[in-house]
């Protein structure tokens, strides 16, 4: 870069030195700009590293050692810069032999993949916080902690397979190389069997990532376009696009006896153009780096999203395999059955001659028949229940054991529910010569209108019990009676309970006790209004007569009768009519609904206003 200029203005010629250029030049603010174009860096979250190159020859294997152990020349590393070993003896054995070592005398096929190399690192910022790239600004502990969880992660994930890791210093990004031997759970060298599909390659990336997530280091978004570029390509780019930005290019040549006012008023004139450009180009490129962080939050945002989903799928796979019952084939095969070969489907031993039809089997032998791998294992073998589970989870393990069984408990009870018809409810024996202690209960203590109690006593949906409670008969929205509502007079509050023949699995979703009022019978329901008992029903009902449109009253228990929220959402007007704790997911639910929540209670408004008064006319 020029760092002086001519100055003809002298009498014996000179050179300006460069802090008189410097000032002309700070007047246009050019050397802020150019600081800030060649300074400036977006804020991006640090990634992690994790790749790998499978190594298939001993020629490759070795070539490929020779540049991690910096046994040939390698351009971008700083031969003053010393590597750490950190697992396995760099002056042990080479790595050949470490590798032939580990297969042992297997037979290796010829395209066989006979090592793996693993590169893990993380994005530059992670190591150099401040921006420097440079190995005197890396942060020490952050560089030390990276190493330490890389170390872990390796012997936990690959166990007895890892041989060799090396972190790499004398490159500008901080990187550990690893190699393992791809053995599967049998000791054979299968490298498929680890990484030879998308599927494992991205839960190998969700490990590392999970191994450094504690760091501030995250992994890339699943499934992005990002592809992985040669360190060689890399440098040939960066060496293509880098520019020298030499102002001797642009200044221009001072003249013959010019004064030295004259020619900074030339110099601004000939880069007013170019720092115009600079301007517009940060301009612009603070929009993109504002984009960028914006999408990249939207990126962690979906990435976050996916994860979860990914485990609900993940959580919905392992219970739909627990509703699969195990193969009948392979407990077959497992139990010494042999295949027949001209009938596929039969099964068979010196006592057994078994047909197996999906999840059904038939002993031709014994002429008996039975159904799921338990009864399978069960027949063949002459044993026990418990004894069947036992050799299930010796053969198929846990999980294949917990579908047997859960399979045939599912069964079982399907053909429970079918053989038996379902209970009818039977609601409390009513006692006519306790309901006018139960009228006057309601009608003074509670001052619910004579009217209204009368009309719900004649059409049988409230009345005495034998025990002396109110019931309050709760039905289907087709008035099917389905469940009853107890609440005993000496007990203060609004206190309720269940009859002991009603079943609160019909209660649950399909009864509810309700009353409509207003306009003609049949009328379709226009408002829906939800309250928390029986009594605050009718108590809000009385509240509101007379009514102008057909309104439900309808009792809402979270716990015992949640809403018909499907026939809820056909309404075009609801309220939750009760307090706010209780109305958070009927709201929720029904995204129309509106709440209208009691001072008190419904009933103590209705004490206080219509007190002996009978107001409600019940349609």
């Amino acid at each position: 870069m020029l760092l002086a200029c001519y100055n003809s203005g002298n009498s014996k010629g000179a050179w300006l030195p460069h802090k008189r250029l410097k000032k002309y030049l700070c007047e246009l603010k050019a050397w802020q700009l150019i600081h800030k174009v060649l300074t400036s860096r977006a804020s991006v979250m640090s990634l992690a590293v994790c790749r790998i190159q499978k190594i298939k020859s001993w020629g490759l294997l070795g070539g490929n050692e020779a540049h991690t152990s910096r046994a040939r020349n390698t351009l971008n590393a700083n031969p003053e810069v010393t590597n750490v070993t950190l697992f396995g003896n760099s002056d042990n054995a080479n790595l050949v032999a470490l590798v032939k070592d580990k297969i042992g005398l297997q037979k290796i096929r010829s395209n066989a993949v006979l090592a793996v190399e693993m590169i893990l690192s993380a994005s530059a910022e992670y190591f150099c916080p401040e921006g420097l790239f440079q190995a005197e600004a890396q942060d020490k502990q952050r560089l030390s902690d990276f190493a330490q969880a890389t170390l872990t992660w390796l012997c936990s994930a690959w166990g007895d397979r890892l041989l060799r890791a090396e972190l790499h210093l004398d490159e500008i990004t901080p990187h550990v190389h690893a190699y393992i031997v791809p053995l599967d759970e049998n000791g054979k060298l299968n490298c498929r069997a680890l990484f030879g599909t998308k599927e494992k390659l991205s839960q190998l990336q969700d490990s590392f990532a999970d191994a450094v997530a504690h760091l501030g280091i995250s992994r890339g978004i699943k499934g992005s376009a990002a592809t992985y570029t040669s360190v060689k390509k890399y440098y040939t780019a960066v060496s293509r696009s880098s520019e020298i930005l030499d102002l001797e290019s642009y200044l221009p040549q001072p003249r013959i006896h010019e004064a030295s006012e004259s020619y900074r008023e030339r110099v601004i004139e000939v880069l007013r153009e170019k720092l115009e450009v600079i301007n517009y180009q940060l301009s612009d490129r603070t929009g993109l780096l504002k984009q960028k962080a914006e999408l990249e939050k939207t990126a962690l945002r979906s990435e976050k999203l996916r994860a979860s989903l990914e485990k609900e799928l993940l959580a919905l796979r392992q219970e739909i395999k627990l509703l699969q019952d195990l193969s009948l084939e392979s407990v077959a095969y497992k139990l010494g059955l042999n295949q027949d070969q001209q009938d596929k489907s039969k099964w068979l031993s010196n006592h057994h001659a078994i047909a197996i039809t999906n999840s059904s089997f038939h002993d031709d032998l014994h002429n008996s028949i039975g159904k799921g791998a338990l009864d399978l294992v069960m027949h063949v073998y002459q044993c026990t229940f418990d004894d069947a589970v036992v050799w299930l989870r010796d053969c198929f393990g846990e999980e294949g054991m917990l579908a047997a069984v859960t399979h045939q408990a599912r069964r079982q009870a399907l053909n429970i529910a079918q053989q038996v018809p379902p209970s009818i409810f039977e609601a409390p024996t009513p006692d006519r010569n306790r309901w006018l202690e139960i009228e006057r209960y309601l009608t003074r203590n509670r001052s619910l209108p004579q009217k209204l109690v009368q009309t719900l006593y004649q059409r049988g949906l409230i009345y005495a019990d034998i025990t002396g409670n109110a019931v309050f008969l709760a039905r289907s929205l087709s008035a099917e009676v389905t469940g009853a509502y107890l609440h005993p007079l000496g007990v203060p509050g609004d206190t309720y309970s269940f009859c002991s023949a009603s079943r609160r699995r019909l209660m649950s979703g399909h009864g509810w006790f309700h009353l409509s009022m207003g306009e003609n019978f049949g009328s379709p329901t226009t408002v829906a209004m939800l309250v928390s008992t029986p009594i605050e029903a009718m108590s809000l009902a009385a509240l509101n007569a007379p009514h102008q449109k057909r309104t439900l009253y309808l009792v809402a228990d979270r716990e015992h009768a949640p809403a018909p929220v499907e026939f809820l959402k056909s309404i075009p007007k609801v309220i939750v009519a009760m307090p706010n704790v209780a109305a958070i997911t009927l709201q929720r639910e029904l995204s129309h609904a509106k709440q209208l929540e009691p001072r008190t209670s419904w009933n103590r408004q209705l004490q206080q206003l219509h007190r002996g008064k009978s107001c409600v006319i019940l349609e």
